[in-house]
This record gives structure tokens, C-alpha cells and sequence, in this order.
């Protein structure tokens, strides 16, 4: 449970990072756009971890979903109080 409760918290961090927060982008010695997992192969045997990044992916969604809705209000009630 605390590896869920981490990966949410991170992931409701990470909304709010300021974008070049972590410094120059980094050369990797592989191309990320062509890197591909098959998951139901790996899933095999490890169902249970695979329910629980479903179940994050799912809360993550949620999270954005609210964390875009205020932004998107406040936008608003900035650019009302500011007109």
C-alpha cells in the first residue's frame, strides 16, 4: 500500500513541478519514441502488480482530471478579477 500511496503522491507532485525544474535534457543511448513493453507478457505471474499500476494509472487519470478542472477555474477567476 505504501508503494500506491507514493506513486500517487509523486504523481500529484509532478503536476505542480515547474517545467525545467530538473535542469538541461539528458542524451539516452536509445530512442524512447520506439521503445515499446508488452505488458500482458510481462504481466504473466505478476498479476497482482499489474492490477495495481491499472488501479494508479486509473487514480493518476482522476487526479489530472481534478487538478486540470481548478486550474481551468482559476484561469478564469484571474482573468474575471483582471478584465
Amino acid at each position: 500500500m505504501f508503494i500506491v500511496r507514493a506513486a500517487i503522491w509523486l504523481g500529484v507532485i509532478s503536476l505542480f513541478v515547474p517545467q525545467g525544474f530538473a535542469g538541461e535534457n539528458i542524451e539516452l543511448p536509445f530512442n524512447t519514441e520506439t521503445v515499446q513493453i508488452d505488458a500482458g507478457e510481462w504481466c504473466e505471474g505478476r498479476e497482482t502488480i499489474c492490477e495495481v499500476g491499472e488501479e494508479a494509472a486509473r487514480v493518476g487519470g482522476f487526479l489530472a482530471d481534478i487538478a486540470a478542472e481548478r486550474l481551468e477555474v482559476a484561469i478564469t477567476e484571474y482573468n474575471e478579477e483582471n478584465d
